[in-house]
């Protein structure tokens, strides 16, 4: 089963709370202040836009949870 871009995107957040600066990834991403910081401390879900925002960025870091071996650096 395939997850779903929220699926991985929530689960990356979660998993990486203790290292994200929130206020940073806010502006970052164009986000509104305390966007971030209510997804973590209110459990406030994100809309699909935002979803579909942060998927792209962590796209663009290559840390999805896909690993290609053959893409490894050298």
């Amino acid at each position: 089963m395939n997850a779903t871009k929220r699926e991985i995107v929530e689960k990356w957040l979660l998993d990486n709370e203790d290292i994200i600066n929130k206020a940073g990834l806010d502006d970052r991403l164009d986000f509104p202040n305390g966007t971030l910081q209510k997804f973590f401390k209110y459990g406030r879900k994100l809309n699909q836009k935002r979803i579909i925002k942060i998927h792209r960025f962590l796209l663009k870091l290559s840390i999805t949870g896909k690993k290609d071996n053959n893409q490894l650096p050298k």
